[in-house]
């Protein structure tokens, strides 16, 4: 397993619709095994392929998220097929570093996809799970967290990423 790069907001793949995977393989087990590395590594609660640099519909999430156990899954194809209330919290995102933002999501959900044997799984989430669920199917997507705020505070965040960028620039 190997740490694998995260892409920042400003590379075109994450603002890419990811395809489809028609077939799980070895390739595919390797990849998610190392954006859960990437992930825990970050550290975060979850990743999308396309944020380390790979157009395809698979996410890793920890569903211990907001809990003391560590319970990483990658998801091929996920889907949320219910959702329900809505409520506001505190969003950030790997590929958009120390920046965070209030962000409106459903508080519930119903996710469903494949896991790495082929199987169909289902995902009932709530809080902290379901906003994780949201962010990553956002990403496949191609939408960054800050599309789903209003004009003013996205460009004030545009403007503080950029700006901590030239920072670590030499």
């Amino acid at each position: 397993m190997s740490i694998l790069t995260i892409r920042n907001c400003l590379d075109p793949i994450l603002r890419q619709k990811c395809g489809p995977i028609e077939n799980i393989d070895g390739n595919l087990v390797a990849l998610s095994q190392d954006m859960i590395e990437t992930m825990f590594d970050a550290p975060g609660a979850g990743l999308a392929a396309n944020q380390v640099g790979i157009a395809q519909r698979i996410i890793v999430v920890d569903l211990g998220i907001g809990t003391d156990k560590i319970n990483p899954v990658a998801i091929v194809n996920p889907e949320i097929a219910a959702f329900e209330e809505e409520m506001t919290g505190e969003e950030g995102c790997l590929s958009i570093p120390d920046l965070f933002a209030e962000v409106k999501r459903a508080k519930r959900v119903e996710l469903k996809g494949y896991d790495l044997d082929g199987n169909a799984v289902r995902y009932e989430a709530e809080d902290h799970l379901a906003r994780a669920f949201q962010h990553e199917l956002d990403h496949l997507n191609g939408i960054l967290f800050w599309d789903k705020l209003g004009k003013i505070k996205r460009d004030l965040l545009k403007r503080k990423f950029k700006k901590k960028l030239k920072e670590k620039s030499p």
